[in-house]
C-alpha cells in the first residue's frame, strides 16, 4: 500500500507538470488531470497510513510520557494503542457500510468522468482497518508503538 502511495504521488507530481508545462505552451490540458490529482490526494494517506503506524513514524507528543515512571507509561500507551484499535475499527466499519451503500445504491461519483464511488470510498475503511490490525499486532506482541524517545532526539 505504501509503495503505491509513492507511486501516487510521483505521478500526481508528474500530472501537475504536465498540466503546467500545457498551460504555459498556450495548450487546454485536461480535466482529467485534476480528477486524477482529487483521487491521488485522497488515496495517498490512505495508502501510507498503515505503513506508517508499523513504522512509528507518527507524531506524538513525547513529554508526559518522559515525565512518567516505566509502569506508568507501559500503561498509558497501552490505553493509547487500545483507543488507537477502537476508533480505527469504528472507523473502518463505518466506512465500509458507507461503501458497501455506494456499492448498492449504484452511487456515482461525477467529475469529469463517472466512477462508482465505491471504488473512491472503498479505500478509507480499508485504510482504517489496516491501521487497527497494525496497532493491534503491537499490543499482541506486547511492543511500544511509539519509537523509542531516544530515536527522535538524533542521540
Amino acid at each position: 500500500m505504501a509503495g503505491f502511495a509513492a507511486f501516487l504521488m510521483v505521478a500526481m507530481m508528474l500530472t501537475i507538470f504536465l498540466d503546467v508545462v500545457l498551460r504555459n505552451l498556450g495548450y487546454q490540458s485536461s480535466a482529467h488531470f485534476f480528477t486524477f490529482t482529487e483521487y491521488a490526494l485522497l488515496l495517498i494517506p490512505c495508502m501510507g497510513a498503515p505503513w506508517l503506524v508499523r513504522e512509528k513514524g507518527h507524531i506524538y507528543i513525547e513529554i508526559l510520557l518522559m515525565h512518567l515512571g516505566a509502569a506508568a507509561r507501559r500503561r498509558l500507551l497501552v490505553a493509547i494503542a487500545l483507543v488507537c484499535v477502537g476508533m480505527c475499527a469504528v472507523v473502518a466499519w463505518y466506512g465500509f457500510r458507507v461503501s458497501l451503500a455506494d456499492f448498492l445504491q449504484s452511487e456515482k461519483d461525477v467529475r469529469s468522468f463517472d466512477m462508482p464511488r465505491w471504488i473512491i470510498s472503498v479505500w478509507i475503511p480499508l485504510s482504517f482497518l489496516m491501521m487497527a490490525v497494525e496497532f493491534a499486532r503491537f499490543l499482541w506482541r506486547g511492543e511500544e508503538f511509539i519509537a523509542p524517545l531516544s530515536s527522535l532526539s538524533g542521540s
